[in-house]
């Protein structure tokens, strides 16, 4: 999984507040002590210059055989691009709204880069996979997300916070209970399975106040 849109920190007002300093003795060990940087020209004193560009995900596929899915996919451009890499996958993502200021959420993006990726034809041997990130907290996201496109969702927070309250069966709890509700989403919308599930399933807000 690459990230691809996060080139630099969002403004992140309330972690600047809190202030979280590593403890003493801890360090990140992909990340090593930054050191003085005579090149401090351009967006954010030179790291937007080493952004991640397609030349470098066409690097990366020459380098391994593990499939490749590249995370913070929002606009269908960048999503056909990346199937005329025959990348494996691309993830709908606008990390959690924590990044870009005002970036529309993961439901208004995934429908049209679903859209755009279901109109064209298939360049590989298998179709490209599309993944949604952020959002997800009931079993009703997660079949509004495949109505919407999606072959299937990640979970980050919910699983965090069954873990932070009961470890490990806490997550359990937290997957069980994502996978009732989803089931009875199933059933109250009349599907008998994930198949059935379809865009007529899901209604824009938008239409609902005219």
């Amino acid at each position: 999984m690459l990230t691809v849109d996060a080139p630099v920190r969002g403004v992140r007002d309330r972690e600047c507040r809190e202030g979280m300093p590593l403890p003493h003795g801890v360090r990140a060990l992909h990340w090593p002590q930054a050191t003085p940087s005579s090149d401090t020209s351009g967006l954010c004193a030179g790291l937007a210059n080493a952004a991640p560009t397609w030349a470098d995900v066409a690097w990366l596929q020459s380098r391994t055989r593990l499939p490749i899915l590249l995370k913070g996919i929002t606009h269908p451009q960048d999503a056909l691009q990346a199937a005329r890499l025959q990348v494996a996958g691309v993830i709908v993502s606008n990390h959690g709204g924590r990044t870009l200021d005002t970036l529309p959420d993961t439901a208004q993006l995934l429908a049209p880069i679903a859209a755009a990726l279901r109109g064209q034809k298939p360049t590989a041997s298998q179709p490209m996979n599309i993944l949604v990130d952020g959002g997800i907290r009931r079993g009703t996201d997660i079949f509004k997300a495949l109505a919407l496109g999606a072959d299937a969702v990640l979970l980050g927070r919910p699983a965090l916070f069954g873990l932070a309250h009961a470890g490990a069966q806490g997550v359990a709890h937290v997957l069980r209970l994502l996978r009732d509700e989803f089931e009875m989403s199933l059933a109250l919308c009349g599907c008998a399975n994930v198949k059935d599930i379809h865009l007529n399933h899901v209604v824009a807000l938008e239409h609902l106040r005219r």
